[in-house]
C-alpha cells in the first residue's frame, strides 16, 4: 500500500462525516479505511509482542522499516477485516452481541491509527481525527441528530461562538449532549471539563450533559517495548468534584485504575468500557 491510498481513503473519511456524520457514506468510508488499514497490517508489517507493565492485559503492536506503531489491546484487536465487516453490519442491522461490538469498534479505532504511524511515526492529529469522526459517525446514529461544533454563550449581553468537539441538540423534553473525544487524557482533558463547566453556567438548567470518549492511557517506549498506563485519578477526582461533572466517561481500553475510581466513588464519577454506552445511551439522552 502506498502513502497516497492511505491519505486518499483518510480524506474520504473526513469529507464524507463533514458532508453528515449520521450518513451511510460516512459510515462506509470509516470501514473502506479500516479494511485498507487491516489488509496493510497484515501483509506488510510484521506483529510483534510488547512489554507489558500493565496488569492483566497483553499488548502487540506492528513495525515496518524499523518503526513500531502504538500498542493494540490482544484481547481487543484483530486483523480479521472480514470479521470486523461481518460485526459492523451487524451492529447496523442490531443483531451483534456486547463482546463482538467491543472487539469490532477497538478494531476500526486503532487500525488505521497504527497505519498512520507506520508511515509518519510523528504524526498525532492524523489519528485524532480520524478518532474523532468514528466516535462523531457513532454517536449521531444513536442519537439520531446531526452534531455541531460551536456552542453559542451568552456573554456580556451578546452571543460569543465557542468550538467544542461536538454538541447534539435533542428534543426539547431532553437534555442536549456535550461529547469531548480525545485520544488519551494527555491531549489537554482538562478542557473539556473546562467547556461543560462553561455549559453549566451558560444555561443553569442542566440542558447539557456530557458523556467523554477516550480511548486509551497507554505509553510505549521505544528502546525496550514497554507498556505502561499513565492515570491521574486525583486530579480527575478534582475535575468532577470541583469544575464539572461529566455523566459518564466511556473507555476502548479502560484504565485499571480508572476502574479502581469508579468503584471507590461511584456517586461521583463513572468511567466505563465503551461498548457499555449502547446499553445506555437511551437512558443517558432521556435522562
Amino acid at each position: 500500500m502506498e502513502y497516497d491510498q492511505l491519505r486518499s481513503a483518510y480524506n474520504a473519511v473526513k469529507s464524507a462525516c463533514q458532508d453528515g456524520w449520521r450518513s451511510d457514506a460516512a459510515g462506509q468510508a470509516i470501514l473502506n479505511l479500516a479494511k485498507t488499514s487491516l489488509q496493510f497490517l497484515a501483509t506488510e508489517c510484521e506483529q510483534i509482542e510488547l512489554n507489558s507493565h500493565v496488569p492483566d492485559k497483553e499488548y502487540i503492536s506492528f513495525r515496518r522499516n524499523d518503526i513500531v506503531a502504538r500498542p493494540a489491546n490482544r484481547e481487543f484487536f484483530t486483523i480479521d477485516a472480514p470479521l470486523i465487516v461481518h460485526n459492523w453490519q451487524s451492529w447496523l442491522d442490531g443483531s451483534t452481541d456486547a463482546r463482538s461490538i467491543r472487539q469490532t469498534l477497538y478494531t476500526l479505532a486503532l487500525a488505521p491509527c497504527l497505519v498512520m504511524e507506520l508511515f509518519d511515526r510523528n504524526n498525532k492529529k492524523g489519528p485524532a481525527t480520524y478518532f474523532e469522526c468514528l466516535i462523531g459517525h457513532i454517536l449521531a446514529k444513536l442519537l439520531g441528530v446531526e452534531p455541531v461544533k460551536q456552542a453559542e454563550l451568552p456573554v456580556a449581553g451578546r452571543s460569543v461562538r465557542m468550538t467544542m468537539d461536538f454538541l447534539f441538540q435533542t428534543p426539547e423534553s431532553c437534555p442536549n449532549v456535550h461529547l469531548p473525544v480525545k485520544m488519551s487524557t494527555r491531549e489537554r482533558v482538562v478542557q473539556a471539563w473546562a467547556h461543560q463547566r462553561l455549559l453549566d453556567s451558560a444555561y443553569e438548567d442542566g440542558r447539557y450533559k456530557g458523556i467523554m470518549v477516550l480511548f486509551s492511557e497507554t505509553k510505549l517506549d521505544s528502546r525496550n517495548h514497554k507498556v505502561e498506563e499513565i492515570c491521574v485519578p486525583d486530579q480527575w477526582l478534582i475535575y468532577q468534584t470541583l469544575l464539572a461533572k461529566m455523566e459518564r466517561i466511556y473507555y476502548f481500553d479502560m484504565p485499571n485504575r480508572y476502574r479502581e475510581l469508579t468503584r471507590d466513588f461511584p456517586s461521583t464519577i463513572q468511567i466505563k468500557p465503551f461498548s457499555e454506552l449502547f446499553n445506555e445511551i437511551g437512558d443517558l439522552a432521556i435522562r
